[in-house]
């Protein structure tokens, strides 16, 4: 597992009305594969892999495959995963690997349990998958179905979570029935939506502001065990703010401070002109459910929403961070450096 995991991407997806958090993978310098339905209607995307942080437009999404393809700006350092040529042999022994329930990376064995499956996903029908009893959750999806030499035999897609027929009161609960696209499927993907350079469009969630590309230049100087989750929150909300996302964006807000901010409408009146450029985390400290974070913000913004006029923003903020149980939300936001300066 230490070779691959370096290969293996936490994904912070920003739709225009919230959010989530799926797995990818590396199959080239700048090229993640994921689940479609991870990536389906984003509007930003921030990938954190091997310690390095950056965006990611889709470049191909099949609903019927349950596959999508992701490019990143620059070059990714991390294990290259292989994709198998053929499918896998009933009862053969696999794992997945991924960021279930919003956790870390974790490792799960099983074998796969049946071929040429299918499965309704809201998106439509999906067949030709591999079942496995590999144990997956939310999370899991698009991140690496296993060999026990690493080679790459599916996408994990979805699971089972009740029984057929028995969607009342009587519900019970389907045990060890998970789904992955199979990775001859995932390869052929690959060959053809590798060739592309015009990636699929983001979703548009405010025709009445303006929007920017959702890149944020981000640069870690904090080894925290907790830093790779903090700076993709930081990023959701400064991505949802690229985008116009505005209520995904004050989502990342305790509701403490959405309270003290007098509400999305108020809160999100200037930011119409606003957008995020560079984030730089000096340092993350503390423990538990309560951390703090100093960095360096850029933004751009007009000059009547600027500070003094500025147009450009060089803003010395430490962010005081509390977890949920799910995600680092922004409990406080302070300038002891003082009023930002202009770039």
């Amino acid at each position: 597992m230490k070779l691959v995991s370096s290969g293996v991407a936490r994904l912070a997806v920003t739709l225009c009305d919230g959010g989530g958090v799926g797995t990818g993978f590396l199959v080239g310098d700048d090229l993640i594969m994921t689940a479609a339905h991870v990536a389906k209607n984003e509007a930003a995307i921030n990938v954190s892999v091997n310690g390095q942080f950056t965006s990611a437009a889709v470049l191909g999404i099949n609903d019927n495959l349950d596959l999508a393809l992701l490019r990143t700006p620059t070059a990714l350092t991390g294990y290259r995963f292989n994709l198998a040529p053929d499918l896998p042999t009933q009862g053969v022994e696999v794992a997945a690997l991924g960021f279930p329930l919003d956790r870390g990376l974790t490792f799960t064995s099983g074998r796969v349990s049946a071929l040429n499956q299918e499965v309704s996903l809201p998106a439509g029908t999906v067949r030709g998958l591999i079942q496995t009893d590999t144990a997956i959750n939310p999370g899991n999806s698009g991140g690496p179905l296993l060999l026990m030499d690493g080679s790459v035999v599916g996408v994990v897609s979805s699971k089972r979570t009740w029984v057929l027929g028995t969607r009342d009161q009587n519900d019970y609960g389907a045990e060890g029935v998970g789904y992955a696209a199979p990775a001859p499927s995932a390869a052929a993907a690959l060959t053809d939506w590798g060739r592309r350079s015009t990636p699929v469009p983001q979703a548009s969630c405010d025709n009445q502001a303006q929007t920017s590309s959702s890149d944020i230049i981000t640069t870690n100087h904090s080894d925290h065990e907790q830093a790779p989750k903090v700076i993709q929150s930081l990023l959701t909300h400064g991505q949802a703010i690229n985008r116009a996302a505005y209520d995904t964006a004050f989502a990342v807000l305790t509701p403490e401070l959405q309270a003290s901010e007098g509400g999305l409408a108020k809160w999100s009146s200037g930011l119409g002109t606003s957008f995020w450029r560079a984030l730089t985390v000096n340092s993350i400290s503390g423990s538990g459910n309560e951390l703090t974070a100093d960095v360096v913000l850029r933004t751009e913004q007009s000059a009547a929403d600027g500070p003094g006029g500025q147009t450009c923003s060089d803003w010395g903020l430490r962010y005081r961070m509390s977890w949920d149980g799910s995600i680092w939300r922004m409990a406080a936001a302070s300038t002891p450096a003082g009023p930002p300066k202009a770039c």
